[in-house]
């Protein structure tokens, strides 16, 4: 089971797209989408630590501070 929004974040943390974020924004601001949202992109930088795609870090990263925040 994963929270709601789970779906919506994983699609914008792959991408980081402003038209994602701006098409799912419903769900994306809500209280769970914030906390789906944070779980994709723990996955994400803990796959990257693991060796995939070690690239792309900064990026999730600094959407994670934006999340945070709100």
């Amino acid at each position: 089971m994963a929270p709601a929004g789970y779906d919506a974040a994983l699609l914008h943390t792959h991408s980081l797209a402003e038209r994602v974020r701006t098409e799912l924004s419903g769900i994306l601001a809500s209280g769970t989408g914030r906390l789906a949202e944070l779980v994709v992109i723990t996955e994400l930088l803990q796959s990257a630590k693991r060796g995939d795609n070690p690239e792309i870090v900064p990026a999730p990263r600094q959407r994670a501070g934006v999340v945070r925040r709100r």
